[in-house]
């Protein structure tokens, strides 16, 4: 056994010394490669298809890892774009939000100073029921701000309804086109001042109707009507709408009229409520230069022609 591990270690030293003798001479003469051309040769035969393969791998991870590198840097500047644009989106739209309110601020704030002898509370718009036989909606004001029942509502473009219902922190307001509202309304023009009643139309809610006009009552297209004072809840002169169409009643002995309301009732946000007025001035809607006159003497001689009593 002594005898065939010694075998054995002398055959593993001597493998080993050949295996660095034959390392040293390639070594050596990959050095001297150019002083012994006929060794040169063969190496370099032998040498460049692998050195080509290498090469190539090489330069393909080195394109493979490049694109990788881009790859992930267009990525995170993407990301990057795409959180900085929607960034921009939102103050965009915070930025458009904020300036279609100051618009509408600074239209109620300039009608309350023009129009001095009302007394004002402003609320919001917070949740709006338009129906067939209800047109209602709630606004953020109530017994809290001194609200009560029967109060006009209105914005800077006209009547928009009264209070109905009132709450602690909010009250209900009943529109102007809900068809259980009738509101005393003139014509507007001096040489008419047509008077009588404005209602709601339950099957054109969009359309309110100026009714019970005599068939021969001086009415036109484009008439302005304002409220007529009548009553306890509107105050003299406060714009109602405008005449856009006239017609016969099925009756043939009265006629009325299709107005368009001065109030776009799908973009309110804000309104007024009137909790009173100081002194005896009338208003009208901004634009309309001449305010309500006197009758003229044609009409205090012959009576305003149609004018309907209530």
């Amino acid at each position: 056994e002594i005898l065939t591990l010694f075998s054995f270690g002398k055959r593993s030293v001597i493998a080993a010394f050949a295996l660095f003798l034959i390392i040293g001479v390639v070594g050596w003469a990959w050095r001297s490669h150019n002083s012994i051309p006929y060794v040169t040769s063969p190496l370099q035969t032998v040498v460049t298809p692998l050195e080509e393969g290498v090469s190539w791998i090489a330069d393909r991870i080195s394109s493979i890892s490049r694109i990788i590198d881009i790859s992930m840097k267009n990525r995170i500047e993407w990301e990057q774009l795409e959180k900085e644009n929607a960034g921009l989106r939102e103050k965009t739209v915070d930025y458009d939000e904020i300036t279609a309110e100051n618009t509408r601020l600074r239209k109620l704030l300039g009608f309350r100073e023009v129009h001095k002898n009302l007394q004002l509370v402003a609320g919001p718009v917070i949740s709006r029921d338009y129906g067939t036989w209800t047109n209602t909606m709630i606004i953020g004001v109530g017994e809290n701000e001194g609200i009560k029942e029967n109060m006009a509502v209105i914005t800077p473009d006209g009547v928009v309804g009264f209070i109905s219902d009132v709450f602690p922190s909010s009250a209900r307001v009943q529109l102007l086109t809900d068809p259980r509202t009738s509101i005393g309304a003139i014509v507007q023009r001096a040489e008419s001042r047509v008077a009588s009643v404005v209602r709601g139309n339950g099957n054109m809610p969009t359309e309110p109707q100026f009714v019970n006009i005599a068939k021969d009552a001086d009415i036109l297209e484009g008439d302005n009507l304002v409220t007529s004072g009548f009553g306890t809840i509107y105050p003299k002169g406060l714009y109602v709408g405008k005449i856009v169409s006239v017609h016969s009643d099925d009756s043939d002995f009265v006629k009325y009229a299709v107005i368009q309301p001065g109030v776009d009732f799908s973009k309110l946000e804000e309104v007024f409520v009137i909790t009173g007025t100081t002194g005896n001035g009338d208003y009208d809607k901004p634009g309309v230069a001449p305010k309500l006159v006197p009758q003229t003497q044609r009409d205090k001689v012959e009576g305003v022609k149609g004018a309907a009593a209530l």
